[in-house]
């Protein structure tokens, strides 16, 4: 059953707009669309066609938009060309909010074709803050910020938590917390995680993602290509009981993986996804 706001946490999925027959099938069973609009893009803009399917197969589904090339932390500014394709999709279907990584994908005017993770520091956490403003002033619909799960060491000053405690704080934006992306820095060395739980302010947490990702050379990558691994929903059901706010549980998947995963095993997952979350609604 579609659950309405306020009734516990939404269940969503990710759409990078394709394929249309995994659209028909997300359109009955979640609550919300999370669109990601650079996968929706072609050489002139957003492409028409992907609006067309999104109006013919979900025409009546509350949507996010979740960004991966803003390249907000780019020192010398970040990517309007991202800016523009928001601005399309703003025009088609206002979001319920939208959201962007805490990372840069752009030096100067050049593709890294990656996504580095800021460095959690006083400097790179100011720069944020000021570019949070100006999004809130041209978008009138709240600001989510997500954690980038790098492999790349990282010449922090503070832990993760204090840099997007201090984010949310100081911006008004609330946080997207990516459940996979956390395991992936912990199994990399990188993170603390029970000390990162432990530290971080639940109250700013209004999103959560979920995916399963894959190892490769040692590494554990941040790539949805697989269900969610048993660790990862361990991980969600203690999020579940610390964060009050939360209005929404996102599932992420490739495009590129739906072939392999199969759409049958997606709606499993989304079913297993719904009934954790209906079961707290219950219990509350």
């Amino acid at each position: 059953m579609i659950r309405p706001r306020g009734v516990g946490p939404r269940l969503g999925a990710s759409w990078e707009g394709r394929p249309a027959d995994l659209l028909a099938a997300l359109a009955g069973v979640v609550d919300v669309l999370e669109i990601l609009p650079d996968c929706l893009a072609g050489p002139a803009g957003i492409v028409p066609a992907r609006l067309a399917e999104l109006d013919a197969l979900a025409p009546d589904l509350p949507v996010t938009y979740h960004g991966i090339g803003l390249s907000i932390g780019t020192v010398g500014g970040w990517n309007d060309d991202y800016l523009h394709l928001l601005d399309t999709l703003w025009e088609w279907r206002k979001p319920l909010w939208h959201s962007e990584h805490l990372g840069f994908t752009t030096v100067s005017g050049s593709s890294l074709g990656a996504m580095p993770a800021l460095p959690c520091t006083p400097e790179a956490a100011a720069l944020v803050i000021d570019r949070v403003a100006a999004i809130q002033e041209s978008y009138a619909a709240p600001f989510l910020l997500e954690h980038v799960a790098s492999p790349l060491a990282r010449p922090d000053v503070w832990s993760l938590a204090r840099f997007l405690n201090t984010i949310a704080e100081r911006s008004g934006t609330r946080l997207l917390l990516d459940l996979h992306n956390l395991e992936c820095d912990a199994d990399n060395g990188l993170l603390d995680l029970p000390a990162f739980l432990d530290e971080l302010e639940w109250a700013h947490v209004a999103e959560i993602h979920v995916a399963g990702g894959v190892w490769a050379e040692g590494y554990h990558l941040d790539v949805h290509a697989r269900t969610v691994a048993a660790s990862t929903l361990d991980l969600l059901d203690l999020a579940l009981d610390r964060a009050p706010a939360l209005d929404l549980v996102v599932f992420e998947v490739l495009a590129a993986a739906v072939g392999t995963l199969g759409i049958p095993a997606i709606l499993g997952q989304l079913a297993d996804l719904r009934g954790r979350l209906d079961a707290r609604v219950r219990a509350a």
